[in-house]
């Protein structure tokens, strides 16, 4: 099986209210820098946040994910889950997110993508989110130092919305078709640090003014051969979000992370 890592966030610290998600799931970080040679890597991120006394908390999270190349064949697993509580039993994270991609090397430049996931959240009203949907990605630049990876793609998306009381959409059932555009670069700063930066824009087919944005920069940079220290930040806009979601999220993050 190729090697496995293993990663623990050691440090998770979120500057801003909460994460950037308006309904778009940036994958391409799993991707940035897939394996050479044929073989399975996988990766796991645990994080726990438990306080008793005078300010009571509870917060438990992971992800996990495996990376498969196959001669001209990429594919991509990946699950993440969160649960939460803040004292007196107040709901605080309630999220789950699965994503499988495959993508095919037809040339030197250009691939084929294709995915689905599922996705809930309590806090965006997702009761459910399902997603597939296939395009062509077009690699501008493959340089040792520097990456820079362009995709397009027909995606259907089917949502229902929670039965919230007090909201105009309360179980709500939309099918839609949207295209998703991205464009995600890589760039070796040194020989100890990395940075990588994603946009992506999903709009409506039928409805052009109902579209999402999201945006994630980050900075890797190695403390260690094992320990590396990550900062990250991630815009997300929605257009016509649930009624009482907001349309932007930001979040700021700083990681310490072990790899095994």
């Amino acid at each position: 099986m190729g090697k496995l890592v293993i990663v623990i966030a050691l440090v998770a610290l979120v500057g801003l209210p909460r994460p950037a998600e308006a309904q778009i799931v940036n994958v391409q970080g799993q991707l940035a820098k897939p394996p050479r040679e044929d073989g399975v890597t996988g990766q796991a991120e645990l994080k726990l946040d438990w306080r008793e006394g005078n300010n009571t908390f509870f917060d438990i999270g992971g992800a996990g994910s495996v990376l498969l190349r196959r001669g001209r064949l990429l594919g991509l697993a990946l699950v993440r889950g969160e649960y939460g509580n803040a004292g007196g039993g107040i709901a605080i994270a309630r999220r789950a997110f699965e994503h499988v991609r495959t993508r095919v090397t037809i040339d030197c430049r250009w691939r084929w993508e294709a995915f689905a996931q599922h996705e809930y959240d309590a806090f965006r009203r997702l009761s459910v989110r399902a997603v597939a949907g296939t395009g062509p990605a077009l690699q501008i630049l493959n340089e040792p130092r520097v990456g820079l990876l362009a995709g397009a793609a027909y995606l259907l998306e089917a949502e229902q919305l929670d039965t919230r009381a007090g909201r105009i959409d309360a179980g709500l059932r939309t099918l839609a078709s949207r295209a998703s555009i991205y464009v995600t670069g890589t760039e070796q700063l040194g020989t100890s640090a990395s940075i990588a930066h994603t946009v992506y824009v999903q709009p409506r087919l039928d409805d052009l003014g109902d579209l999402r944005v999201l945006g994630e920069l980050s900075v890797t940079t190695k403390l260690s051969k094992r320990i590396a220290l990550t900062d990250g930040f991630s815009a997300a806009y929605d257009r016509t979000p649930p009624d009482g979601v907001r349309r932007y999220d930001t979040a700021l993050k700083v990681a310490v992370v072990v790899t095994f």
